[in-house]
């Protein structure tokens, strides 16, 4: 369980980041949010969810 904490940490830091950085270009481009900014808050979900797993697994 503890490589899966791993990595659902990895995948919640990198849908966070691309949502910062997209979403913001999108916005400041379009004038309207995107798809992206609505992908941070599943980041920070999922980025969470892996350090819960990770702490509550023995390694």
């Amino acid at each position: 369980m503890h490589k899966v904490g791993v990595i659902m940490i990895w995948i919640g830091l990198l849908m966070s980041i691309f949502g910062l950085i997209f979403g913001f270009i999108d916005l400041v481009k379009y004038g309207e949010a995107s798809i992206w900014i609505a992908i941070i808050p599943a980041g920070f979900a999922g980025l969470l969810t892996g350090v819960t797993i990770t702490q509550f697994s023995k390694k």
